[in-house]
């Protein structure tokens, strides 16, 4: 079977990225995330209607980054779902392009950028969602803020079921990557302080498989945040540029990045603790002889 049943009327298809479905008594259903591309959208609708015998209606977008709206444009072109998206995180549905532009310095990004993990087809918004709860198709959702990752992802919790987007990777992710792409520091952390006291039976992640609980890879995820900030300190205790700091990170994790949009999704985090530990006074910035150049304060 492509759907696993998490609850009564809660349902999630597993894949490389997990997308739930909320089935209504009359068989109307409200997907959470569309997953990467045609393919991933094409596979939901079919698990949907052949499984569970319901039609999509609606969609619930945790946040704008290509690999979980990226089915979208699908999904409603073939049922004309209603797209709901939160504050901020909605503009770059709408226009995709944003993504890869902010990733590249806000320039016009190169094709090498534009590829589908990147770039998705522009999805419609037919909700902000700016309120902690949701009342759709007679299910009662609770919103949960779990920005940082990106400027305004959202969780949402249903029946005791917890849809946790990327607040937290599986340990198979952090082994590949190494250092996860975030937009906030500060607002990350808070957020993972914030997932551990959501009341659930059954965690689903933006990435690998559902969770009783939380907390261990929630402790995972925050651990690794934290070495990676002492790892910046130190690193900075000569004044040092961006770039090479991302180069002495790379070095130290043994990531592993090869083309464009790996080394530009970490490029801008390395930005975000920067701009993080210039807030709390332990890292300073200089422009000097046309060099930007951070230190690490005393």
């Amino acid at each position: 079977m492509a759907v696993i049943e998490l609850a009564e009327q809660v349902f999630v298809v597993p894949g490389g990225v997990n997308i739930g479905v909320l089935r209504a008594d009359d068989g109307r259903c409200v997907l959470i995330d569309t997953g990467l591309h045609e393919t991933s959208a094409k596979k939901a609708l079919k698990a949907v209607r052949e499984e569970l015998h319901g039609e999509v209606v609606a969609i619930l977008t945790t946040h704008a980054h290509a690999d979980h709206f990226g089915g979208n444009a699908t999904v409603v072109k073939r049922t004309g779902a209603r797209v709901h998206a939160p504050a901020f995180d909605e503009a770059i549905l709408r226009y995709p392009l944003l993504q890869p532009a902010l990733l590249f310095a806000g320039a016009d990004p190169p094709p090498t950028m534009r590829g589908n993990f990147m770039l998705a087809d522009p999805s419609p918004v037919d909700q902000v969602l700016d309120e902690n709860s949701l009342s759709i198709e007679n299910f009662e959702i609770e919103i949960i803020g779990l920005k940082g990752h990106s400027p305004n992802q959202v969780g949402f919790l249903v029946n005791g079921v917890f849809f946790c987007a990327d607040i937290v990777l599986p340990e198979s992710v952090l082994e590949k990557y190494r250092i996860p792409y975030l937009f906030s520091l500060g607002d990350h952390l808070a957020s993972l302080e914030r997932c551990a006291d959501v009341v659930c039976r059954t965690v689903v992640p933006g990435h690998g498989p559902t969770l009783d609980t939380i907390v261990p890879l929630r402790d995972l995820n925050r651990s690794l945040a934290k070495d990676v900030v002492q790892r910046v300190v130190e690193f900075t205790h000569r004044p040092i540029s961006a770039e090479a700091l991302l180069t002495r990170l790379l070095t130290h994790y043994g990531a592993i990045v090869t083309d464009a949009p790996g080394y530009f999704l970490l490029h801008p985090t390395v930005f975000a603790f920067l701009s993080h530990l210039q807030g709390e006074g332990r890292v300073r910035h200089e422009v000097a002889n046309g060099e930007s150049l951070w230190t690490a304060v005393p």
